[in-house]
């Protein structure tokens, strides 16, 4: 009888690490497919942050006290707002937006902004500065409005960037066509959650 409950409770045990194995796998994938849902489709800057803290003895001996996340105040949020998009915080803020020309070829952003960019610098679509505005805690626009001087011109990508060239953010949206004295507004809304 012994035996039988060890058998038994051995094939528990494989019957639950299984279980236990494929839920980490299971939600590793999910974890992943939710990943690129979420930087696919984000609406704003995510923060994700931990504090490490150990204790040193004066023997010498290192106590670990752990890592845990910590929580990012409305004024952090602000502070990051005012550095990246209001010119109060930075000297260089986040305002710049470019215009693709779709003719000569826009890609599809990718992080390390390695993508077809054919940057307008004529026909009134040349990079422009943006306008900033405050939408409450953490959360902001730049928006600037080009007016066309050409005719038959194609955008279907924009990039937020200082004016330094240092790229922040890609874009890509529906081919728009513009004649000349048409307009194309890019309104960039961000937010730090």
């Amino acid at each position: 009888m012994e035996n039988k409950s060890k058998a038994i409770y051995s094939v528990l045990g494989l019957v639950t690490l299984g279980m236990v194995f494929s839920l980490v796998v299971g939600l590793q994938g999910f974890n992943s497919q939710s990943n690129s849902v979420r930087n696919v489709e984000s609406t704003g800057i995510q923060y994700d942050a931990y504090v490490c803290n150990y204790v040193t003895r004066a023997d010498g001996t290192v106590e670990d006290l752990g890592c845990s996340h910590n929580l990012l105040y409305n004024d952090g949020k602000d502070l990051i707002k005012t550095y990246l998009g209001d010119t109060g915080g930075s000297t260089d803020e986040v305002d710049q937006i470019s215009l693709c020309n779709a003719t000569a070829g826009c890609g599809v952003p990718v992080a390390g902004a390695s993508e077809d960019y054919n940057e307008f610098t004529a026909c009134g679509l040349a990079v422009g500065t943006g306008t900033y505005s405050s939408l409450g805690v953490g959360n902001w626009s730049i928006f600037n409005t080009f007016t066309s001087t050409c005719d038959s011109v194609e955008i279907n990508a924009t990039r937020l960037r200082n004016t330094a060239s240092t790229n922040f953010a890609g874009n890509t949206f529906t081919l728009a066509t513009l004649q000349t004295n048409d307009q194309i507004t890019i309104n960039w809304t961000i937010a730090v959650t």
